[in-house]
């Protein structure tokens, strides 16, 4: 009567028929996390380029202007032309700013915030408990 239960462990433990389901239960946390990961670091950093370049874009784009009122124009229009520029960026979640500067020598600060709530970097911050709320990105330009 005892051979029986004995012969059952023994054949059980040489079974190996839900090994890879058991690894894969193991692994696939580790892996997904590795994945996600990779994804939100990729598109944090193509969205902080996008916000450095979307400033350094509006900052060039006010030198043709021939007056302080037609520089302001030209680079506050490139700022609102941002989701057709740069498409990783939502126009609604862009804060931006271009301040002329009467001087020796006369410039431009552009300066650009983007909020990251509704984005994939919102719901990393979210689970991650990252203290990130926007990305920032600024360019001066003298003339």
């Amino acid at each position: 009567m005892l051979t029986q239960p004995l012969a059952f462990l023994k054949r059980f433990r040489r079974d190996q028929s839900g090994a890879v389901a058991v690894e894969f239960v193991l692994l696939a946390p580790l892996v997904f996390a590795l994945l996600f990961g990779i994804i939100i670091v990729g598109y944090y950093i193509g969205v902080s380029h996008s916000v450095s370049q979307l400033a350094t874009g509006a900052a060039r784009a006010s030198v043709v202007g021939l007056d302080t009122e037609e520089r302001e124009t030209l680079a506050l229009a490139y700022l609102d032309r941002a989701s057709v520029n740069y498409p990783m960026l939502k126009q609604d979640a862009l804060t931006s700013e271009a301040l002329l500067e009467e001087g020796t020598p006369p410039g431009v600060t552009v300066t650009v915030s983007y909020e990251v709530d509704g984005s994939i970097i919102g719901v990393a911050n979210s689970l991650l408990g990252l203290s990130l709320s926007d990305i920032k990105g600024s360019a001066y330009l003298a003339y």
